[in-house]
């Protein structure tokens, strides 16, 4: 029995599946460069929003500390109208009063005019009979 023709059929197969898992191999080693090199650009944009989130919690820090300030001046700002406000209440009572005081020495000299009148009307008609 010849074997040959079965062992070059049988060659002839192994080189087929190796010709077929030789490109099936580089198609795999070609799809993992694809990956290597997108994994690298996935590491330069991982690097570079680390880059920018170190600044966005710095400006939050600026931020918080403006926040604070603003705070700080907003409770020295309301001291300050609450003093206002107190010593405005107590100057207005003041002027208050002094109308008040005012108007009864205005009543009492409108009075004192309302009798001087009197007794000149009282002094003029005695005079004429």
């Amino acid at each position: 029995m010849n074997t040959q023709p079965m062992i070059e059929a049988l060659m002839a197969r192994l080189d087929e599946w190796g010709a077929k898992y030789i490109v099936e191999l580089e198609e795999i080693r070609k799809d993992i460069r694809g990956l290597q090199a997108g994994q690298a650009g996935l590491r330069a944009e991982v690097k570079e929003l680390r880059a920018e989130v170190k600044e966005l919690r710095a400006e939050v820090k600026e931020l918080r500390a403006g926040q604070d300030e603003l705070h700080a001046g907003q409770q020295e700002l309301r001291k300050l109208y609450d003093q206002l406000r107190s010593d405005l209440n107590t100057g207005l009572r003041r002027v208050d009063r002094k109308i008040e005081i005012l108007n009864d020495n205005l009543l009492t000299m409108k009075a004192d005019i309302r009798d001087l009148e009197v007794r000149v009307e009282k002094i003029e008609s005695e005079r004429l009979r």
